[in-house]
């Protein structure tokens, strides 16, 4: 059956939407049904099919819609994908969308108007909750994780969102989150800001980590607690097939480096590429690769401040090491 849009569609705004697809075609119709259901729709939406073996390319041929771009790439992984999506790019703003998740009716209407109400910003995130495919089950939402960022002293005030933050904090006090800010499926950017950068490939996970942290240090960022979608959970999940995300995390940081110049986000960043360290350090750690995780831990010293933190991840590390060691014992 042939998907058609159906007359009058809603007003339409200058976003696209790069909806990296790799054997989710079971998934895809609901992301996609999402973006067709949005208040405010989104002039392109950008399929990049990245070598999927599945039926990705018969469920996008079922929408007839001019908006969607299909495009087919041999497999490179999220990172690659994403990249194709950006050089497609064509709207004022852009978003993302990973082909298993959805987005609330109103994602784009609410994101596009934090970014059209002050042009210093460069990018804006909402809330999400995550559901498990089998059950349906919703989990907690995510900005329970973000208590950092409700702090007052961070914020100015928005009638029509929970803060926003200002160029000359945005990164230090987003980098500092227990859970920094990084999910995709819920951003969206000024592609002026954005133009010049693309996702690193080498990066595996912490590719998005380190692209969203660039983006903090262009400009203001604004947010909201309101949740504006739903990320599932499922077997193939990327978060569920990498055991290594601290490390990914990390890495992800660490090639950040040449980015960060201003002083007050060097204090800040160096402070998270210590916790960063001593987290990955943790979970090789505990993954019985106890020789690494204390190489990993050893090279936080390197970073200069970050005094108390380095103690407690002494503390931390030494409370891994049993269970290390009888993991990696033959």
């Amino acid at each position: 059956m042939t998907v058609f849009d159906t007359a009058p569609p809603p007003p339409q705004a200058s976003v696209s939407v790069i909806v990296p697809s790799y054997n989710c075609g079971r998934f895809l119709a609901e992301a996609l049904d999402s973006l067709f259901g949005q208040t405010l729709q989104p002039q392109q939406i950008i399929v990049v099919d990245d070598g999927s073996s599945d039926d990705t390319a018969a469920v996008v041929g079922k929408y007839s819609s001019s908006r969607i771009q299909y495009i087919r790439k041999e497999n490179g992984g999220a990172a690659s994908a994403r990249n194709v999506g950006l050089e497609a790019a064509k709207c004022e703003f852009i978003a993302f969308l990973d082909a298993d998740d959805r987005w609330q009716p109103s994602y784009v209407e609410k994101m596009h108007g934090y970014l059209e109400e002050d042009p210093t910003v460069v990018g804006t995130f909402g809330n999400f909750v995550r559901f498990d495919d089998a059950t349906g089950q919703q989990s907690s939402d995510q900005f329970q994780s973000y208590p950092e960022i409700k702090r007052p002293v961070l914020l100015r005030d928005l009638p029509t969102a929970h803060g926003r933050i200002p160029k000359e904090r945005a990164f230090s006090a987003l980098v500092a989150c227990a859970d920094i800010p990084a999910y995709l499926q819920v951003m969206m950017f000024r592609r002026s800001a954005i133009e010049n950068l693309r996702f690193d490939q080498k990066l595996g996970l912490g590719a998005d980590v380190n692209f969203v942290l660039k983006t903090f240090l262009l400009g203001g960022v604004v947010f909201t607690d309101e949740v504006l979608a739903e990320v599932r959970q499922h077997d193939a999940s990327a978060s569920r097939r990498y055991g290594d995300v601290a490390l990914h995390k990390l890495n992800g940081l660490k090639a950040l480096a040449p980015h960060v110049t201003r002083d007050g986000d060097l204090l800040a960043y160096r402070e998270r590429l210590v916790r960063a360290h001593i987290d990955a350090a943790i979970q090789q750690t505990q993954q019985g690769r106890v020789g690494a995780g204390l190489r990993t831990f050893r090279d936080s010293f390197a970073i200069p401040g970050a005094a108390g933190r380095k103690l407690q991840g002494s503390a931390r590390l030494a409370m891994a090491l049993p269970q290390g060691l009888t993991r990696s014992a033959p």
